[in-house]
């Protein structure tokens, strides 16, 4: 059999686990020729359990400050006037041979954007956050005033007559004039707290640092456009990133995303995704050489911060949802440093960078549809030029094509209703927008391809899926993790799973709805999206899974093999002593073949409790006369699913729960339904199992 275990190719049956890393990972592999290791590893024969690991392998420990040391980058390091990463504005070929379909949407966006005009931003709009929770209202006008300006950049570039640059120049000074480039729910930050910003203490966050890349990109590409408007506007630009962002940036450690302030704390995506923009502007816009070779290290720093404590087996911790700033943007920051330091190392043949970036394909469930678990969105897709290019510059063919299949659908490269909708050319940002442009005709004539991994297992992170036959979206789909419940953008939910049958959702993690001040707040636990009781797990005795890196499924055992997929682990540990569980064992099957799901519940507690089990599903649910529940599909031409309640201290129950979140909305429907498995009385002890069969 076939399995990826954290994006590595393990052959064996039963028991998987990944190798430990530091047997083959050891040192930096950034000086070898590309030899696609992670596809050509030995056969590993069966190992022991994850939950048996004495001595935790490392991802790959200070990768850049190693492939890129101080004297390295003194010496190789191009001046900002020797990079030229991409065409400007006066490379009139490069961007007159662009597709027409793509130059015609780009400029009638623009057009539309210059018919607009530029809208005033509001104080009182900034102070929402504070005053009622809303982050939503300001960003998306900040968002549009950014996503607006990178429309008419890009025209101008496309046409080429000038015709936009009086526009561009307003909104590079409506930009430049903002007291604040980020967003007000990221005020946290600064001495003064949330509110209204505070111009005396810059800080640096996502999206002042999207900003400062925006402009960055702007000076570059339209150079001496700008200046004949006025030759005060590029000095502005300069003027204003150095002080909101590079000299905050170079001077400071102590921002938390940085990971270099000592504290002993995971990184999220906050870390490559604003280093990624960091470089951008440091590259460009920086003329002092000892200034930008300061920064550049710095970030290198930053960045090793981040890969040196990423699970060890490849997995994003965030979940898929964040896979497009999270390893893909760390992708992004190797490609730049490679490209200003002149392409000199072979650093993207370290497999473990392969191994992060398959993460994507051993969590796609099928169409549009991905793995969620925490704050991720179950319709969550990638950037796919992007992606892409991270398969190009490891070497792997299944990453290219499935980024090729994935541009295909939505994206600048795109075609059809995809490419002139209205998701393309927005937040992606210049950053990716510039590459695939430039790519644009490789990229539509690429082979496309879903690999549809039949097996995935990742240890460290406790997550595994499996479907029936690789390569097939017919039958059923499980997935199941057991991580601890203090994970970046982590909810309750350690030991929960999701399935599908015949890419239809059965049972589903429900999401998160739009951030608002309380979902980062102290109250995150009391949103109901955040509870275990609204994920697939029980509830014993009205309590549920608490919080914290400390609360997680233990003995967690997984199993493969051609007849079936499993994973088991004790749930005991993910709650409170006051729930009172002295061991809660789950085991979760995947039957190839025969259409079955089966879960089982053995435990046994302290004392008598009622005992519920959720499991949250979109299908509209029906309880038949004997007990058991009909779960009609949510698509058309989809097959019902039953779910078989074996064991007769078990009752069903349905409440139906409205969505009135827009992008719940978009996910599952106008409402959801949760089906309670409750004991008929309180018990101290059970051996349930309920099966879900196709219909």
């Amino acid at each position: 059999m076939r399995i990826f275990c954290g994006g590595i190719l393990l052959c064996r049956d039963d028991i998987f686990l990944c190798m430990e890393r530091r047997d083959f990972l050891a040192g930096t592999l950034a000086t070898l020729g590309h030899t696609s290791l992670l596809h050509s590893l030995p056969t590993v024969a069966a190992i022991q359990q994850a939950s048996n690991i004495t001595s935790p392998a490392t991802s790959p420990q200070n990768l850049l400050t190693a492939t890129y040391p101080a004297a390295f980058l003194a010496q190789n390091l191009l001046a900002p006037g020797d990079w030229h990463p991409y065409p400007r504005w006066q490379q009139r070929d490069a961007w007159q041979g662009l597709p027409q379909d793509i130059r015609a949407v780009i400029l009638q966006k623009a057009e539309k954007n210059k018919a607009a005009g530029w809208n005033a931003v509001l104080a009182t709009t900034f102070l929402e956050f504070q005053r009622n929770g809303n982050r939503s209202n300001y960003e998306n006008q900040d968002f549009g005033r950014r996503t607006q300006l990178q429309n008419l950049v890009l025209a101008e570039c496309i046409e080429g007559n000038g015709r936009f640059l009086d526009d561009i120049a307003n909104g590079i000074w409506l930009i430049c004039e903002e007291s604040f480039w980020g967003v007000p729910a990221h005020l946290g930050a600064q001495k003064a707290g949330v509110g209204l910003p505070d111009v005396t203490e810059p800080i640096i966050e996502l999206f002042g640092a999207e900003t400062v890349a925006l402009l960055a990109w702007t000076h570059y590409l339209l150079g001496d456009q700008l200046d004949k408007v006025s030759p005060l506007i590029r000095k502005r630009i300069v003027i204003e990133s150095e002080r909101r962002q590079l000299e905050p940036a170079r001077r400071r450690d102590d921002f938390v995303w940085m990971g270099l302030d000592g504290a002993n704390r995971h990184l999220n995506n906050w870390n490559p995704w604003i280093n990624s923009n960091l470089l951008v502007a440091n590259f460009l816009l920086e003329q002092d050489a000892t200034l930008r070779l300061q920064l550049t290290s710095k970030i290198i720093r930053s960045l090793d911060a981040y890969l040196n404590q990423y699970w060890p087996d490849g997995g994003c911790e965030e979940g898929p949802g964040y896979f497009s700033r999270s390893p893909m943007s760390y992708f992004e920051c190797v490609s730049l440093i490679e490209s200003a330091t002149g392409n000199r190392t072979k650093i993207f043949a370290h497999p473990f960078l392969d191994a992060m970036g398959r993460y994507i394909l051993n969590t796609h469930i099928c169409g549009e549809s991905y793995i969620n678990y925490g704050d991720a969105h179950v319709h969550a897709a990638p950037d796919g030029n992007v992606l892409y290019r991270y398969g190009k510059a490891v070497g792997d063919a299944d990453l290219t094509g499935f980024g090729a299949l994935l541009a295909s659908r939505d994206g600048v490269t795109s075609t059809g209703l995809p490419l002139s909708g209205s998701q393309n050319v927005n937040l992606t940002g210049l950053s990716r927008n510039l590459p695939a442009l430039m790519q644009a005709a490789e990229i539509r004539t690429a082979r496309r391809d879903d690999p549809m991994v039949r097996d995935v297992w990742y240890p460290y992170l406790g997550l595994m899926a499996a479907r029936e036959k690789s390569g097939a979206t017919q039958g059923m789909y499980l997935a199941m993790q057991a991580a601890n419940n203090g994970r970046s953008h982590s909810h309750n939910d350690s030991g929960s799973y999701i399935l599908y049958h015949d890419c239809d959702p059965v049972a589903i993690d429900v999401g998160v709805e739009t951030y608002t001040a309380q979902t980062f707040s102290a109250h995150r636990y009391d949103i109901w999206t955040m509870q275990s009781a609204y994920h697939n797990l029980p509830t014993v005795g009205g309590v549920m899974q608490h919080d914290g890196v400390n609360y997680k499924a233990s003995d967690v055992v997984y199993k493969s093999t051609e007849q079936s997929a499993s994973l088991s682990c004790n749930l005991a540990t993910a709650y409170p002593k006051e729930a009172g569980i002295h061991q809660w064992l789950r085991s979760v099957t995947l039957n190839r073949g025969n259409g079955t799901t089966s879960v089982q519940e053995k435990f046994s507690l302290a004392s008598a409790q009622e005992i519920s089990i959720s499991i949250m599903t979109p299908r509209v649910p029906t309880i038949t006369s004997n007990g058991d529940v009909l779960l009609q599909p949510t698509i058309k031409d989809g097959k019902p699913v039953i779910l078989k309640i074996r064991d007769a201290q078990l009752t069903a129950t349905i409440e139906t729960i409205p969505l009135k979140d827009a992008g719940m909305r978009s996910s599952w429907g106008p409402q959801i339904y949760r089906l309670l498995l409750k004991s008929k009385q309180p018990v101290t002890d059970g051996n349930w199992l309920y099966e879900f069969h196709s219909v």
